[in-house]
């Protein structure tokens, strides 16, 4: 989608495994959309970026409704497992962030572990890199059309966005905007 939007933007995806790297570049058939086979805690590029998606590993904790077997599956342990990857995972994708980049950090877990924070790690200390507020995004979604809920303010979380099973009608989801100055 975010490819086909901007047809003249080139557009990177990684993917860990090889065989599912082949399969993405297959499915895309779109010549903007480049897969690379890559661990995205070391991501393999020598350029910087002016948009960044990092839709990290997670519990899928958002998705219960739709996946019952994850309550009997996750163990706290997982948590700090996903934890220490998505920060990392986190901290290679802000170092290919350009200045006046921004960076979208997303999960499907409720989890504040895996949200918000793995944010406040990876920002503590980071005087480069700053929180966005998703309020001003989200008007501009609202007035432009492309979103049609209209309580935005059930949608944020302080200055991330959340989604809620139950109050929205979608999975639960985290996001949060990075700039760097």
């Amino acid at each position: 989608m975010i490819a086909g939007r901007n047809p003249r933007a080139k557009v990177f995806a990684t993917e860990l495994h090889p065989h599912r790297a082949r399969l993405l570049q297959h499915l895309s058939r779109l010549s903007n959309v480049y897969v690379v086979a890559a661990d995205a805690r070391l991501l393999p590029f020598s350029f910087a970026f002016d948009r960044i998606l990092a839709d990290v590993p997670c519990s899928g904790t958002g998705t219960l409704a739709r996946n019952p077997e994850i309550k009997w599956r996750l163990r706290a342990k997982d948590l700090l497992d996903l934890q220490s990857r998505q920060v990392a995972i986190l901290k290679s994708a802000l170092a290919q962030l350009a200045v006046g980049g921004r960076l979208v950090y997303s999960t499907c877990s409720l989890e504040r572990e895996e949200n918000e924070e793995v944010v406040e790690t990876v920002l503590d200390g980071a005087a480069e890199l700053t929180l966005a507020d998703f309020r001003k995004e989200l008007e501009q979604l609202q007035q432009s059309g492309e979103m049609c809920w209209k309580d935005t303010a059930s949608l944020l979380a302080g200055p991330y966005l959340r989604t809620i099973p139950g109050v929205h009608p979608c999975d639960g989801f985290f996001a949060a905007m990075i700039k760097r100055r």
